[in-house]
């Protein structure tokens, strides 16, 4: 998907470490103020398990953020989507490159099944993300 200077791509095996090096560089947008972006194990057994969906923005050659999404299926055959993380690096921000992800990423998991949607977000940041969830329609809770 490309959007002018912006493309939306699927990660792959490659991109890990500097995935994971913009998660740990993000704490605002960390699922909790507290502790590390996601476990190392985790993060790279996401890129290959086939329940989860991660895509990356680039702009003008360079990384801008990524998306991190995944089905799970629970008791009764639904099929939950769960936006793990999402992140877009400061420069690139207020650009619609998140919005670009979160559409690729949902269109995805609803591909792969999906009847229901939700994430976790830190409130203890600046609030965007939580902004940014409610434009989505997301309502705050648990």
């Amino acid at each position: 998907m490309e959007s002018n200077y912006e493309t939306i791509r699927k990660a792959e095996n490659k991109d890990f470490d500097t995935l994971y090096a913009l998660g740990e560089a993000t704490p605002e947008f960390s699922v909790s103020s507290t502790g590390e972006f996601m476990e190392l194990a985790e993060f790279m057994s996401a890129l290959g398990d086939k329940d989860s969906v991660i895509y990356i923005a680039e702009s003008r050659g360079k990384l801008a953020g990524f998306i991190y999404g995944k089905v799970e299926e629970n008791p009764g055959n639904k099929k939950w989507g769960c936006i793990v993380y999402i992140v877009v690096v400061p420069e690139f921000r207020k650009k619609g490159i998140a919005q670009m992800l979160y559409d690729a990423c949902v269109k995805e998991l609803k591909v792969r099944g999906m009847t229901y949607l939700y994430s976790w977000a830190n409130n203890e940041g600046d609030g965007s993300i939580i902004q940014f969830y409610k434009k989505q329609g997301f309502a705050e809770g648990h």
